[in-house]
């Protein structure tokens, strides 16, 4: 397979690189951004695949989808120090 590009992305639901089903990037730094935007926007992790010219693709790294659902609440009055208060204090 050859290439004017060094790095190609694509959800990882797909088990190896495939041509016309991937994202072209010039550089890891425009990979990434790629990578991370695509996770988010798909609601899916995505592979970041190096292709060397004239060589096969490899796997090079793997950016994962943050579902805001997953992240903890955040309580700014909350100083974690649950030891400090009394129990009328906290119910």
């Amino acid at each position: 397979m050859t290439t004017e590009f060094a790095y190609a992305i694509q959800p990882c639901s797909l088990s190896e690189l495939t041509d016309g089903c991937y994202v072209a990037a010039p550089n890891m730094e425009a990979a990434k951004g790629i990578a991370m935007r695509q996770a988010q926007d798909d609601q899916a992790d995505q592979n970041v695949w190096k292709i060397p010219m004239g060589g096969e693709p490899m796997l090079w790294a793997r950016f994962y989808y943050e579902n805001p659902m997953n992240k903890p609440i955040e309580n700014p009055g909350d100083d974690g120090d649950l030891l400090a208060y009394d129990s009328r204090d906290v119910i």
